[in-house]
């Protein structure tokens, strides 16, 4: 599942002129972000039963307090389910459309060219620890429930499938959606 609407948004207004500077600032923030108070409540139509495992960064982990039925000590907390960190402008003073700045952040991680927190083979490394993660919880608990973001979701879905799980998709992942793997 990916996490809930989080307090800070910085992908919703695509069109907004942003400083590189700006965005980078923005970035950092989103990391620190927890959950917006009274959006995913209203979302809220069961709680999940599932063994949880949530990534380490606050909207993740907020979320899997608010919508499993384990209790908060229960949680299993893996920064390994981290979002895959978008690069950072050295350029701060760069001007252009927020989503062209997303975009170019992306494929800065991509290719290599712009400096991130974590370089592409890193995050493969990273992903197949995750999956392996799972797996092992997998053996332990008929039913896990993993709580983290929308890029790292798609691409472990992807490491999933190589591995042989089955699910109806495999992103993209909007706030909250849930898409269920089973073992073939």
């Amino acid at each position: 599942m990916r996490h809930g609407r989080p307090t800070l948004r910085y992908s919703h207004t695509p069109w907004k002129w942003l400083r590189a500077g700006e965005l980078n600032a923005l970035l950092d923030a989103y990391d620190e972000a927890g959950l917006h108070p009274t959006w995913n409540r209203e979302q809220l139509t069961g709680k999940i039963q599932a063994r949880p495992i949530a990534s380490d960064l606050p909207r993740a982990l907020e979320t899997a307090a608010l919508y499993s039925d384990w209790p908060i000590d229960q949680i299993e907390i893996s920064p390994l389910l981290r979002e895959v960190p978008l690069a950072r402008f050295r350029w701060t003073g760069l001007r252009l459309p927020t989503l062209i700045l997303l975009t170019l952040t992306r494929l800065g991680w991509l290719t290599g060219w712009m400096r991130s927190a974590e370089r592409r083979p890193a995050t493969r490394l990273r992903v197949k620890a995750a999956a392996d993660l799972i797996e092992t919880r997998c053996r332990e608990h008929t039913h896990l429930a993993v709580y983290s973001h929308g890029f790292f979701l798609w691409l472990l879905g992807r490491e999933l499938h190589r591995r042989g799980w089955q699910s109806a998709g495999i992103g993209p992942y909007r706030y909250l959606q849930a898409i269920e793997f089973t073992r073939a």
